[in-house]
C-alpha cells in the first residue's frame, strides 16, 4: 500500500488543496484512498466539510490514532476518500511523541492495521518540520513536495530534502521522492514564470518536476465549501494536473 506524505515546511503552497484533490482523483479512478489530517490547524478536516471540535470530542482524530489505544479501523470518517481527521490537539501531541521512546515511528505502525482497507494513503502534513512531519515520512513510501512557484517558497526546498535525507539514513531508508509539484502558478505573471524556471533548473537531475498546477480562485470555493475540487463546477479546467498526476502514480505504485 503506497503510503505519500505531502510535506513542505512552508505554509501557504497547497499542500492541503493538493492532498484533498489528489485523494478525489484517485478515488474518482477506482482506488481506496485514505486521507490523513495531520496538520494541527485541520484545515484538511475542513476542506472535507467535517467539524474538527466536534470528531475531537468523540476521539476521533490523529491525535487518538497517535496516542490512544482506539482501534485504528475506528478512525476514519467513512466515504472515497475516507478521512483520518485532525483538530487543535495535535499541536501538543509532539511533545507526548517525545516522550515515547519510538515515538518518530508510531504512525508507521499504526497504519498497518490499515493496510488491508485501502490502496493509497495520503498523509498532508504541518508546515514544519518537526516531529508530526517526521511521523509522516517515517510512515510513508513516498513524498511529494508541493512549491508555490513564487521565490519564497523556493528557498526552503533544499532544507526539506535534506530532511528527507535524514529521515532515509535514520528511520526509512525505503522513502522515494515522488517529485515536486508546482502550485498556484499563474502563466500570465513574469514571476511565476520566473521562479518556475529555477525551480527547475534547481531540481534538474536531482528530481522530477510534474507539471505546474494552474492558480484559481476556485479552489478556495471549494474549501469554504468543503468539497474537495474535483467536486466543484468552476474547476473543471484548474484540476486537470491533479487528474494527471493521479494516472502518473496510479501506473507507477499501483499494480
Amino acid at each position: 500500500m503506497p503510503v505519500i506524505a505531502v510535506a513542505n515546511q512552508k505554509g501557504g503552497v497547497g499542500k492541503t488543496t493538493t492532498t484533498a484533490n489528489l485523494a478525489k482523483a484517485l478515488a474518482d479512478l477506482g482506488r481506496r484512498v485514505l486521507a490523513i489530517d495531520l496538520d494541527p490547524q485541520a484545515s484538511l478536516t475542513i476542506y472535507f466539510g467535517a467539524d474538527p471540535r466536534t470528531l475531537d470530542a468523540e476521539g476521533r482524530t490523529a491525535d487518538a490514532l497517535l496516542l490512544s489505544d482506539r482501534p485504528a479501523e475506528e478512525l476514519p470518517l467513512p466515504g472515497n476518500p475516507a478521512l483520518l481527521p485532525a483538530s487543535i490537539r495535535l499541536a501538543s501531541s509532539e511533545s507526548d511523541l517525545l516522550r515515547e521512546w519510538n515515538g518518530a515511528t508510531l504512525l508507521a505502525r499504526r497504519l498497518e492495521r490499515l493496510r488491508a482497507r485501502f490502496d493509497l494513503v495520503l498523509i498532508d502534513c504541518s508546515p514544519s518540520l518537526g516531529l508530526l512531519t517526521v511521523n509522516a515520512l517515517a510512515a510513508a513510501s513516498h513524498v511529494l513536495v508541493p512549491v508555490k512557484t513564487d521565490y519564497l517558497s523556493l528557498m526552503g526546498v533544499s532544507l526539506l530534502f535534506e530532511t528527507i535525507e535524514k529521515i532515509r539514513t535514520r528511520l526509512n531508508p525505503a522513502l522515494a521522492v515522488l517529485g515536486v509539484l508546482p502550485t498556484m502558478h499563474d502563466a500570465r505573471n513574469s514571476h511565476d514564470r520566473e521562479a518556475l524556471a529555477e525551480l527547475a533548473a534547481l531540481l534538474c537531475g536531482h528530481c522530477r518536476l510534474f507539471p505546474a498546477v494552474r492558480r484559481s480562485t476556485a479552489f478556495d470555493q471549494a474549501s469554504v465549501a468543503g468539497v474537495p475540487g474535483l467536486g466543484h463546477p468552476s474547476l473543471r479546467r484548474a484540476i486537470e494536473g491533479y487528474r494527471q498526476l493521479a494516472e502518473v502514480l496510479l501506473a507507477e505504485l499501483v499494480p
